[in-house]
């Protein structure tokens, strides 16, 4: 039996993702996780989905749909074609996803819009977003699967299985804490695409890209390396 990895939110950022998949020493019979959010905010965004779809052809790659996937998807079936492309350009600032029509290039397209919501992998359940406990169905809420935040006080006392989500960009003291206490809600989101000062967050506890081993708790961390 391989390893169960698990890596959230790479957002663009294909050289660190690249330079992490060669530090995990990727194997045949490992399981690789992939959260969610491979587009949008970093500079290579087709370049990810590329090495995505090419680990996919030689090793277990079980990838995850992002709030920013599904954003993308949604925004080509409702908007005209150049309120779409404009938001392409300027919002997800990928405009290399889009053909000579102005539409999501086919083989992007099919890759994002059949990705799953969750996975369960032994006691773990792999999200992107949350978890909405308030229904009987803890998978009905598709909303919350892909956006929902701050919901760690809301897993009922009772519920004795382990949730791992991005989406929410986490200080990584605080991501060692909860893999370190085991917590039932575990964010590995460290905003890899912030490495510089933002006026939302804390550039210095983010900037890095976070790989999980759900076996072993190890966190193999990979700093950004854009330029």
């Amino acid at each position: 039996m391989g390893r169960n990895l698990v890596i959230p939110d790479i957002h663009g950022c294909y050289k660190t993702f690249d330079e992490l998949i060669d530090k995990i020493n990727l194997q045949k019979d490992d399981n690789l996780y992939l959260l969610g959010d491979y587009i949008d905010r970093g500079t290579d965004s087709s370049k990810v989905l590329d090495k995505i779809m090419l680990l996919s052809e030689n090793f277990n790659v079980f990838p995850l749909l992002g709030n920013h996937e599904y954003d993308i998807i949604k925004a080509q079936e409702e908007y005209d074609t150049d309120a779409f492309y404009l938001f392409v350009k300027r919002l997800i600032k990928s405009p290399e996803l889009l053909d000579e029509n102005k539409q999501i290039i086919k083989k992007y397209y099919d890759f994002m819009k059949n990705l799953p919501y969750y996975y369960e992998v032994g006691n773990f359940i792999l999200v992107h977003g949350g978890i909405d406990f308030s229904n009987e169905n803890i998978f009905e809420n598709k909303y919350a699967l892909l956006s929902l935040r701050l919901f760690d006080n809301k897993v009922p006392a009772d519920f004795d299985r382990i949730i791992v989500h991005g989406h929410n960009p986490t200080k990584i003291d605080e991501i060692r804490q909860k893999i370190n206490s085991k917590s039932k809600v575990i964010s590995l989101d460290n905003g890899c695409v912030y490495n510089k000062p933002h006026k939302s967050f804390n550039y210095m506890q983010l900037g890095n890209l976070c790989c999980f081993n759900l076996d072993t708790y190890e966190l193999i961390l990979q700093k950004n390396i854009e330029i």
